[in-house]
């Protein structure tokens, strides 16, 4: 650690106009970066400079409105506004990997899970620090199953066994998952969590004791999934986080999972 460090910066990807960004990467991918500043923040006592959260995508204007989420999150003691404009303004980019400088930078997924192996307590009460001042219902997620469908931007499978990230998975596979489950549980019930539409997700929807479960909130969202006593994901980084969180169980599609890249801390079942 240089001598001069003063400051830890999660650099978020987009245009950065300092009070808000445009176009970027969604909460899960932000989190990577955002966590391990926080961490190096707290080990050697130094502050965080605010990174925007909030973020405009011109995506947004296709989405319904419970989908537009803008990531409008206030962290607590961080340097924000002027103080925030100054500190960067008068650092190059270059400047910021020099071992005398003042600030130390933290970009994209690194290590994937690794640095955060041991913090799962720590982070989570930050992570919770982003909506104090929301009330949120959990205990009705405990005993039963949490499901991802992220739909969105992502592409389409189209049926052979190489799916590849960012790509949708089969509903016809969470419907059989739901199924598996549900088999084994007699009574337990389902709620899904997704950016599509009550047209798209019908087949789903249509299965007895499933309900849509959705707020305008992404943090909110994650943090009821990660309370179930099953979490079905998808093949996106918001899962993975809602699994890291989690101490139920965890079912991934044994055609995506690998574990350079999924969260090792919660048990897996491979469907």
């Amino acid at each position: 650690m240089g001598s001069n460090l003063k400051y830890v910066y999660p650099v978020f990807d987009g245009i950065n106009l300092v009070v808000i960004r445009i176009g970027g990467s969604g909460l899960g991918n932000l989190l990577y970066p955002y966590f391990r500043a926080l961490i190096y923040a707290n080990k050697y006592n130094l502050k965080l400079i605010d990174p925007v959260f909030k973020s405009i995508k011109p995506s947004l204007l296709l989405k319904s409105k419970q989908h537009r989420r803008l990531y409008n999150y206030t962290i607590t003691n961080s340097i924000k506004g002027l103080d925030r404009f100054l500190i960067l303004l008068k650092k190059r980019e270059g400047e910021f990997e020099n071992s005398n400088a003042e600030i130390k930078c933290f970009k994209g997924f690194y290590n994937g899970f690794k640095p955060f192996y041991g913090y799962e307590v720590f982070l989570l009460s930050q992570l919770k620090s982003l909506v104090k001042h929301k009330e949120i219902n959990l205990e009705k997620f405990q005993n039963n199953i949490c499901c991802h469908i992220r739909l969105g931007d992502f592409k389409k499978h189209h049926g052979d066994r190489n799916i590849k990230n960012n790509t949708r998975l089969p509903i016809e596979w969470y419907i059989s998952a739901l199924e598996f489950l549900m088999k084994k549980n007699k009574g337990i019930k389902v709620y899904v969590f997704s950016d599509g539409n009550q047209n798209e997700l019908k087949n789903i929807l249509d299965i007895p004791d499933v309900k849509f479960e959705i707020s305008n909130d992404p943090i909110v969202d994650l943090l009821k999934m990660s309370q179930g006593k099953y979490f079905i994901g998808s093949y996106s980084s918001f899962s993975m986080w809602a699994s890291f969180f989690s101490s139920g169980t965890t079912i991934w599609n044994k055609n995506i999972f690998n574990k350079r890249e999924f969260p090792q801390n919660s048990e897996t079942i491979l469907y």
